[in-house]
């Protein structure tokens, strides 16, 4: 299968894209489900965005989009800003900031 691999040849979905992230904030994922992964992005005790990485998106998430890879696997990387009140302008940039990697 092509796609996002790691140097030992298992599967990372985090090797299709690039993320701004601020000085205080973190990105975590609970690992490679059955076949995507799920990641979160946290600043202090606040989830701020999310980025879906898989090959079935769910394009009906409220402010999401949807970008698609050249890789086999992800063909799709979809990110999304949560609501934060105070600081939605914060977490839309962190979306926003989303970008693919190049095939290689």
């Amino acid at each position: 299968m092509q796609g996002a691999l790691t140097r030992n040849g298992s599967l990372d979905g985090r090797a299709a894209f690039d993320i701004d992230l601020p000085d205080d904030c973190k990105m975590t994922t609970k690992g490679f489900m059955v076949d995507y992964q799920v990641f979160k992005v946290t600043c202090g005790k606040g989830d701020y965005a999310g980025v879906y990485v898989g090959n079935f998106g769910d394009e009906t998430v409220p402010r999401s989009r949807t970008l698609r890879t050249q890789f086999g696997w992800p063909t799709q990387v979809q990110v999304w800003s949560n609501i934060v009140p105070g600081d939605q302008a914060r977490a839309d940039a962190i979306a926003a900031s989303v970008r693919l990697r190049a095939l290689k």
